[in-house]
């Protein structure tokens, strides 16, 4: 949720942003409307003087003219011609606003199909992924299956063992060894070695019961199997000298009974099995353990080496087959990954339905844009043919005008021409004003539209900001009611059985009813109020708690001395540290600076420690400004830029340390070509210093290789390795 809300605080900020600049224009496009409004009164009181004008200095003419209707004729053709000039230009001027209308819609059209291609790959990508899980889901379902199946048919135990387990007139038949216990992932092997020899042998309620099933494998001829009946099996443990005497060893990890859950009931079992059995890290720390307890314990290593009692030695690598114990340990882990795959695949269907939604709202979008391309082309076609209609009137006037010039004077009064003339320039004026100020109407509807729906994207969001933030002051009060009650119980199970709540859940494991178990707490905690506080072995008991306190107070006196000598360590630590930090940086950013004006051919990086003061917890701010850009944050930079930054970074830690062997994952993938090869000549440096993996997908990356490696699937389900060697070859 806290994601989220920042998500939706940024998208909130950025719809602000473009809100405010959406206003401004507005106000921009309104205040060129009123001046737009202004000039065309002007315009229109300037058009009617002059029409009045023209009007007045025509009927003048026409009463001087020696024919009046040879001046009236040839005043209306010049009036005609200029009439359908004007008409001409402002025809002109439609088709240019359409042809820029249709540029804007094509430019939008190619902008929506890359887009929607874009999304059409991702949504192939994600079903390849999709389909990719479901199947790696099938297959963690059928492991599942499986190892459920072996776990309860007792897999790996011999047939006779099978046998009585599976007699179902065999009564008091509680499981094999194996079958009881569990431990942590890392003790597994160690536990197997242990019980290698009894993990197959079968609990029984006693000796009635062992001898009833042996008697059943021998008239059966079934083989054999060895018991271990509850009511005979007695604990075993190590003496508490030897005890004292190992804890403190380094590599010492415990006793094995104390490292693994069983039922209660279980507990003479597996304490005569493992209560003698002590784990370490290592076969150096076994023999040490070993040599210290005298070789009378069984010592046993993580990786499966034992030390057994009396000093012989086992070890070596195991046989990699199934039991009980790994089987238990894997579904567990198929289990996590089967929800783990589950979610995955929850995740990949919602980003599915999304893209499918906006492939949707594409199709239609450019359905829609495509249909208004086809109307201005339309439009455009229709004033092309008015054009070519009034052309032809025009030259039907001049060819007139022409005629009747050999019968008389075709010429007007020069005042008259020269009013006519400023009367069609402003009439013509005015017309493109009147053209003008409707573009600057539709462009305020336009802006006044996208203000309206970003309003209302922003109300949206805000009101889903205010619900997540409300889901999570909840969650966080609930939270916060759990802490507090948890605080409370592992206190009680601290102070009460001296338990954390990690030991508890690896000693103790709950074979009853929660409630059941609460009422019998209850029961005992009124047993001990009411035998009281009398004891009468409080003396003997002080003398122990005070021979106690003096060794405890004298280790703590030894731990204090030693503590403040871990601090002088630290201190000293502490500075080479510090020492050795500012070397390798100072190092690492004369390098960075270089490599980035190498990388970027110019321009200047740098780095820089948020703390100089605090060395040991310090940041680093990358500072990066490209050629030509001047830039206050990194966070600026476009995603290439971004990109070879990180990999000037890189480049520099590698010039500083290099290493034999480094793997790229399609690090130059949002790279452009001119950086992809500024790129890959950079790697020549490392020619004879480092080899380089590169998974990627950038050609011009592939011919700075020595040798290519691909999968191809020529057949169906078969997937093959080709490799080219490029090495030798003229680039």
């Amino acid at each position: 949720i806290n994601k989220e809300i920042v998500n939706l605080s940024l998208k909130s900020t950025r719809g602000d942003t473009d809100l405010l600049e959406l206003k401004n224009d507005l106000m921009i496009v309104e205040k060129n409307i009123r001046d737009t409004n202004n000039l065309l009164l002007e315009l229109t009181g300037k058009e009617e003087k002059l029409s009045g004008e023209k009007e007045l200095l025509k009927e003048r003419s026409s009463y001087d003219a020696s024919d009046s209707k040879v001046h009236d004729n040839i005043a209306n053709l010049k009036e005609n011609i200029m009439q359908n000039e004007n008409a001409i230009k402002l025809v002109l001027k439609d088709i240019d606003s359409l042809n820029n209308s249709l540029g804007e819609e094509k430019a939008n059209i190619t902008k929506k199909e890359i887009e929607y291609s874009n999304l059409k790959k991702r949504k192939s990508e994600i079903e390849l992924e999709y389909d990719n899980k479901r199947r790696e889901s099938v297959d963690v379902d059928h492991k599942i299956d499986s190892l459920k199946n072996y776990i309860e048919n007792n897999g790996d135990v011999p047939s006779s063992v099978r046998s009585v387990l599976n007699n179902p007139r065999l009564k008091g038949i509680h499981g094999v060894f194996s079958s009881v216990i569990e431990t942590k992932e890392e003790y597994t092997k160690a536990l197997e070695v242990s019980i290698m020899s009894t993990k197959n042998y079968i609990i029984v309620d006693n000796e009635e019961v062992a001898k009833e099933s042996i008697e059943y494998l021998k008239d059966n001829n079934l083989g054999r199997a060895t018991f271990f009946p509850l009511n005979v099996i007695k604990p075993k443990g190590i003496d508490g000298e030897s005890l004292e005497s190992i804890t403190k060893v380094d590599g010492y990890i415990g006793i094995f009974s104390d490292l693994v859950t069983y039922d209660s009931k279980y507990y003479n079992i597996i304490s005569n099995q493992l209560g003698n059995v002590i784990l370490s890290r290592d076969i150096d720390s076994a023999n040490k353990i070993s040599s210290i307890i005298n070789r009378r314990y069984k010592v046993v290593s993580l990786d499966g080496s034992v030390i057994n009692v009396g000093g012989s030695i086992s070890g070596g690598s195991l046989f990699k087959s199934s039991s009980i114990i790994t089987s238990k340990r894997e579904l567990e882990n198929l289990e996590r990954k089967k929800i783990e795959l589950k979610e995955v695949n929850d995740n990949l269907l919602i980003n599915l339905n999304e893209i499918n939604s906006n492939i949707s709202s594409y199709e239609e979008k450019l359905y829609i844009d495509r249909s208004n391309v086809q109307i201005i082309e339309e439009q455009i076609k229709n004033k092309e043919e008015i054009i070519v209609e009034i052309n032809k009137s025009l030259d039907e006037d001049n060819r007139e005008l022409e005629s009747l010039s050999h019968v008389t004077d075709s010429t007007i009064s020069v005042m008259e021409e020269k009013i006519m003339k400023e009367y069609y320039e402003v009439s013509l004026e005015k017309n493109t004003t009147v053209k003008n100020l409707k573009d600057l109407e539709k462009e305020k509807d336009k802006i006044s539209k996208q203000i309206d729906e970003l309003e209302y994207q922003n109300k949206s969001s805000n009101g889903e900001l205010r619900t997540k933030e409300k889901s999570l002051k909840e969650l966080e009060l609930k939270n916060n009611k759990i802490s507090f009650k948890l605080d409370n119980y592992l206190k009680v199970l601290s102070e009460e059985y001296s338990l954390t709540f990690e030991k508890a859940k690896e000693i103790y494991t709950l074979d009853k009813d929660i409630n059941e178990a609460r009422s019998e707490i209850n029961t005992y905690h009124n047993i001990l109020k009411n035998i009281g506080m009398v004891n009468i072995e409080s003396i003997k008991e002080y003398e122990t708690v005070s021979e106690r306190y003096n060794t405890l107070t004298t280790q703590k006196n030894d731990l204090f001395n030693a503590k403040n000598t871990l601090l002088e360590i630290i201190d000293e630590m502490d500075e080479v540290m510090k020492r050795d930090f500012l070397d390798t940086f100072n190092k690492v950013r004369e390098e960075f600076q270089k490599v980035f004006k190498e990388l970027f051919g110019g321009g200047s990086a740098d780095l820089k420690l948020t703390d100089k003061d605090n060395i040991l917890e310090t940041g680093i701010d990358i500072v990066a400004s490209p050629p030509g850009k001047k830039l206050k944050s990194i966070t600026l930079l476009s995603g290439g830029e971004m990109t070879l930054t990180a990999i000037s970074l890189i480049f520099a830690i590698l010039n500083v340390r290099s290493v034999p062997f480094c793997i790229f994952d399609e690090v130059e993938a949002a790279l452009d070509e001119s950086n992809v090869d500024n790129f890959g000549k950079y790697l020549e440096h490392y020619k004879d210093k480092t080899q380089f993996l590169i998974i990627t997908h950038k050609k011009k990356t592939m011919e700075y290789a020595d040798t290519l490696y691909g999968i191809t699937m020529q057949e169906s389900g078969v997937s093959k390795l080709v490799s080219v060697k490029l090495a030798g070859i003229d680039k």
